[in-house]
């Protein structure tokens, strides 16, 4: 089956309307940090626009809508298969500490990049407000995400050694997400350990 994601390239804005983002209000724009890739229930290009996508994102919603207009030249279409990432599972698999996946990121080569680091979703899976399963959490506590999707996460620069510590708690990774709410939140989400990948951006 084709999957059809957007990838975006740079930071950038989508929008209620295919305008200047200047020109509509903070409740109808929604910024998009570079890296991320969104899953698409479909895609257009709007009458009378040459330089905007229509997008219906499939499962997420953004400050409620989860139809957008993205800037065409910040983006990417793509169908290309999804490659499952290495599990956050795997990582600390390896690990003799298995309260926090620790992953190596070059302090050196970041300058003031923020947003270096990203959750790839290899499965459809929740995110959730508790490390629990989520049956048991009302809809305003868990969301869920499709596989393909990847976003970027807000963390804290690596420590001298190059790590980056996620913590994990029964079976689960805490996170932060970088410039972006989902269900009105940004940070303290968990993911399951066996479902999601943590990778640098680009």
């Amino acid at each position: 089956m084709t999957i059809n994601r957007i990838v975006f390239v740079q930071n950038s804005v989508i929008k209620q309307q295919p305008v200047q983002s200047n020109q509509l209000p903070s409740n109808q724009l929604q910024n998009i940090p570079a890296g991320t890739t969104l899953v698409l229930q479909s895609y257009s290009i709007p009458p009378g626009s040459n330089d905007h996508y229509k997008i219906a994102l499939d499962d997420i919603q953004f400050k409620g809508f989860s139809n957008w207009f993205a800037f065409a030249n910040h983006v990417q279409i793509t169908q290309d298969a999804i490659i499952p990432e290495t599990s956050v599972e795997a990582v600390i698999a390896k690990q003799t500490d298995k309260t926090a996946a620790k992953i190596t990121v070059n302090r050196s080569t970041l300058g003031v990049q923020q947003g270096f680091l990203k959750l790839a979703f290899n499965v459809d899976t929740f995110i959730k407000r508790q490390p629990i399963d989520s049956s048991v959490l009302n809809d305003q506590s868990k969301q869920l995400i499709p596989a393909g999707t990847e976003l970027i996460l807000a963390t804290s620069l690596p420590d001298n050694n190059n790590i980056v510590r996620f913590t994990i708690q029964d079976n689960h990774v805490k996170f932060n997400l970088f410039n972006v709410e989902i269900k009105g939140f940004s940070q303290d989400w968990y993911a399951f350990v066996k479902h999601v990948g943590i990778q640098r951006v680009g």
